[in-house]
């Protein structure tokens, strides 16, 4: 059990990781917005790059952000049932959810994904506006990228979801050592 979180941690290790990296686009996004609107309300100056770089910006934080907000659970959830079952019948709920729905949604929309941004990126894809961003294929990439990371996310959650209906105990104290999950 305790290889099994150990694994787990790793995961959640990567994924804490990459979110604190893509962190920095939020502070990216702050300056562009606040760039972009002091230049359009006080100069009458507009750029299409600007409000690209936005949604480029807007997009990394949501693709990265997907699995850890999962692993942390923070993620939007629908409790009138589950709130009623004994911890182990939610570990159970968590675990055929994980298995039936998130992992093969994940392969599926991470398939399609992956070869949307190859696609891509083959093309050489750029801005449809003339001074546009180039390199769509760049942004189009972070697709696959938050999908694979939500799968991540569901595996390191199913495994502390089968260690907990297998053996209660051990989670509960790797919960404890890391402070709470």
């Amino acid at each position: 059990m305790r290889a099994l979180l150990k694994i787990s941690d790793g995961i959640d290790a990567l994924l804490n990781g990459l979110s604190k990296v893509a962190s920095f686009a939020l502070l990216g996004l702050i300056v562009v917005v606040v760039f972009d609107v002091t230049t359009r309300r006080l100069f009458q100056m507009g750029s299409t790059q600007l409000q690209e770089g936005e949604w480029h910006l807007h997009t990394i934080l949501i693709m990265c952000f997907l699995g850890v907000t999962y692993i942390h659970n923070q993620h939007v959830r629908v409790d009138l049932v589950s709130g009623t079952f004994s911890s182990k019948g939610r570990e159970l709920v968590e675990l055929l959810g994980i298995l039936l729905l998130l992992l093969p949604f994940c392969a599926v929309t991470g398939y399609y994904a992956t070869d949307f941004a190859y696609t891509s990126f083959v093309r050489n894809e750029v801005s449809q506006s003339i001074d546009g961003l180039p390199y769509r294929w760049a942004i189009k990439s972070m697709l696959p990228l938050g999908i694979y990371l939500l799968a991540l996310a569901g595996v390191s959650r199913g495994i502390r979801a089968l260690v907990a209906l297998i053996d209660p105990k051990p989670a509960d104290l790797v919960a404890e050592e890391k402070g709470g999950v």
